[in-house]
């Protein structure tokens, strides 16, 4: 009997991938999406370095109130000197000073007051810039988690071809061995026994992709494997009118821009404040002398500086904190157009994916039903083998295209979330 040289070559293909390929085996730890999410808010480091930013905008609201405050100085020194004379002896000096010196701004017409009021706006773009950080964070654990589920559900649908094709071999080789079937029933049945394992190890692999791109979205590369819990899709909260509306009031990138467009306006009205005078007041309480106890005095000084010409640097600062303002106006607007358009097309794939799985639940019923059917008949010796590889394939396609619409339905109602400002 010729052996078909296509069989020794796939069974060879298959154990070459399988001992490269890493067996991919849960542990016991379960998590749920919620879980996942919880885990990634505390501990992914792309939040913590926004936090630390954020803190940083913090600081510089009390760096703005330090003008409020009178600057104190303290000054202490020693000074010795030396003079060579021709007429005279040499002549060697010595000299003690200490001052204390207390500076305080008495009026600047609101410019340190203006001042804080900028950083404060400052703070609250950075606070949105921080949330839409953490937004993203959530939709990218989002995202990863379906996928793996989605990845799961692969490699089960993998695992019942591969059993549904060992099954059909079985019973192609019992055919065969009583003359009820050619060889080539078998052949084929070994072929489709080839592939639905080849179809498992790739399975395999991408569920350990899929588990890693999930580790990495939390934050936790290094964490040991888990398994997670099975969710179908979203429960739908939302619909496009009121998600626009959120949208329009919560989404973190247009609050940066509102904020930063609301600095940029109060700079406008600080350099303005450039052209007018301030009050200072400076008192000293010093000592200085050669010789202990040292002679002490005091000084006051009110200072009133009056700006008369700075070559225009006042004036062009003036055009830039303008040209700042128009340019967050036009960026808003831009903004509110993008958000408006992403929102409409977001909720027309949203409704696709939903039509989609609502059709597939019933094509995949309806694709095991006729899997089994093609099995049953083929078992009693009156189905054909071309009838069962085409029920197998119509089951794989169908739970794949039945779990991709899954997947497709919840990441893009987590972008949806995500635009609207909802982390849930």
């Amino acid at each position: 009997m010729k052996i078909s040289p296509i069989r020794p070559t796939i069974f060879l293909i298959l154990v070459i991938i399988s001992l490269l390929t890493p067996k991919v085996s849960f542990s016991s730890q379960l998590y749920s999406l919620s879980d996942c999410i919880e885990i990634a808010l505390k501990g992914n480091p792309e939040l913590l370095a926004s936090k630390e930013q954020l803190n940083k905008s913090l600081f510089k609201i009390g760096e703005a109130r330090s003008g409020y405050f009178p600057e104190i100085d303290l000054t202490l020194g020693y000074q010795r000197s030396y003079q060579d004379s021709r007429t005279r002896e040499d002549y060697y000096s010595k000299n003690y000073s200490g001052q204390l010196s207390l500076s305080q701004t008495l009026f600047d017409f609101g410019k340190t007051s203006t001042k804080v009021d900028i950083q404060k706006e400052l703070y609250k773009a950075t606070e949105a810039q921080d949330r839409d950080t953490i937004l993203g964070v959530v939709y990218n654990v989002k995202a990863a988690y379906f996928n793996l589920l989605k990845a799961k559900k692969a490699k089960e649908t993998a695992q019942e071809v591969l059993k549904q094709a060992q099954k059909h071999l079985d019973l192609a080789k019992g055919f065969y061995e009583v003359g009820l079937k050619p060889k080539i029933e078998v052949t084929k049945a070994e072929v489709e026994v080839s592939n639905a394992k080849l179809s498992l190890i790739s399975a395999e692999k991408g569920l350990r992709q899929a588990l890693l791109s999930l580790r990495v979205a939390m934050g936790v590369v290094f964490m040991a494997d888990f398994d997670i819990k099975e969710e179908e899709y979203a429960v739908r909260k939302l619909e496009e009118k009121e998600a626009l509306e959120i949208a329009l009031q919560r989404n973190p990138q247009l609050q940066n821009i509102k904020f930063n467009k609301n600095a940029a306006l109060q700079t406008e009205d600080l350099v303005k404040k450039e052209y007018l005078p301030m009050l200072t007041g400076t008192g000293k309480y010093s000592y200085t002398g050669e010789d202990f106890p040292l002679n002490k005095g005091w000084s006051l000084l009110v200072q009133l500086n009056m700006p008369i010409f700075s070559g225009w640097s006042t004036t062009y600062k003036l055009k830039q904190a303008k040209a700042d303002t128009a340019y967050y106006q036009n960026k808003e607007e831009a903004l509110k157009q993008q958000i408006a358009s992403q929102i409409k097309t977001l909720f027309v794939q949203l409704n696709e994916a939903k039509q989609k799985i609502d059709t597939l639940k019933v094509t995949l019923r309806q694709a095991k039903e006729n899997l089994d059917l093609a099995m049953g008949r083929y078992e009693v010796g009156v189905g054909s083998s071309i009838e069962v590889v085409d029920a197998i394939v119509l089951y794989e396609q169908t739970n794949t295209q039945y779990w991709q619409a899954v997947y497709d339905y919840n990441v893009t109602y987590a972008e949806i979330e995500k635009i609207t400002g909802m982390e849930r």
